[in-house]
């Protein structure tokens, strides 16, 4: 795809300021923002921004790709011929920096959230959209689905990974009568940009994951509702080799330690242990518990020996620009 020249963007989330290319006024701005990022330029991204220019739904809309490039050293923001707002971001500073160097660059009034290697169904951002019909919801959650990955792979979906994997979203985390949640996937969200910028978008120290996580606990203790929309589908790829899924259970020990910092974890513990439970007994009569069941213990160790070695020797903090 063809660039245009380089704008270098201007200041970071905390500053609200817009980019030098979109001072627009407020009638002006389009609707929703799209906002992916990525680690590198991928199939599946290019299969996603595809989707993400004709799926249904507003036609007031900007694709926006936060792309880590090495040897960027500050966010540069380019477009392409289909108008997708590319912007080059410094490599390996962690998701949180990633999502917020995408929204510093979104005009939208709702901001949404899909990963690079997901593909939105139909009806997907309709469906999250009319839930900010309710002005008193400032954040909703899509479900996700996982393909058919053989005996290996549709275990380690069963273990609720990620964001529910195929134990479905209602198994891992609280969904109340009238669908509010305490959780934000970013990979499956819509949030509104106004509540994001007040709370200060996404915390860049958490460089491992668990940014939406601890996102949703400020949207909690701010008393600003989240809902989950069963409807609001995207397939997420499975899982299927065991030696990626043990490097990522250790990573994600890594930033359950670098979470536990910021927030208490007890409460989430407890509800990881339930949903276990659940997982377990609704498998009970299924082949594929002989995997599961030993996958599921080795979750807990794997994710522990991640968690003891960010404690002994913490991730240094990166710099902000």
């Amino acid at each position: 795809m063809r660039k245009d020249e380089p704008i270098e963007v201007d200041g970071p989330i905390s500053a609200g300021r817009p980019t030098q290319d979109s001072v627009l006024t407020a009638s002006d701005a389009p609707l929703v923002s799209l906002l992916v990022v990525a680690r590198r330029r991928i199939p599946e991204l290019e299969r996603l921004i595809g989707l993400l220019l004709t799926i249904d739904g507003p036609a007031e809309r900007e694709i926006i790709v936060a792309l880590e490039t090495p040897g960027v050293e500050a966010p540069i923001e380019t477009r392409d011929a289909h108008g997708v707002r590319w912007v080059a971001i410094p490599a390996r500073r962690g998701l949180g920096y990633n999502r917020n160097r995408a929204f510093d660059a979104a005009r939208g009034e709702i901001v949404f959230g899909i990963d690079d290697d997901c593909m939105p169904q139909p009806g997907w951002m309709t469906s999250l959209l009319v839930a900010f019909d309710n002005p008193d919801i400032h954040g909703a959650i899509g479900s996700i689905r996982i393909p058919p990955a053989g005996f290996v792979g549709d275990s380690i979906s069963a273990l609720g990974f990620p964001a529910g994997g195929s134990a479905g979203y209602e198994t891992m985390f609280r969904v109340d009568a009238d669908g509010t949640t305490d959780n934000i996937a970013a990979g499956n969200c819509a949030l509104r940009a106004a509540t994001l910028r007040e709370l200060g978008g996404f915390d860049e120290t958490l460089t491992y994951g668990g940014e939406d996580t601890e996102l949703a606990y400020r949207f909690n203790q701010a008393g600003r509702r989240i809902v989950f929309v069963p409807d609001a589908a995207i397939v997420h790829p499975a899982r299927a080799s065991l030696g990626e899924f043990t490097r990522w259970l250790y990573v994600r020990g890594r930033a359950k330690r670098q979470f536990s910092r910021k927030v208490p974890i007890s409460g989430l513990v407890g509800l990881r242990l339930r949903s276990m439970g659940r997982i377990l007994s609704r498998h009970l009569d299924d082949p594929k518990i002989v995997l599961i069941a030993p996958l599921m213990a080795a979750t807990l160790v794997i994710q522990q020996a991640g968690f003891v070695a960010e404690a002994i020797a913490p991730t240094p903090t990166p710099d902000r620009e």
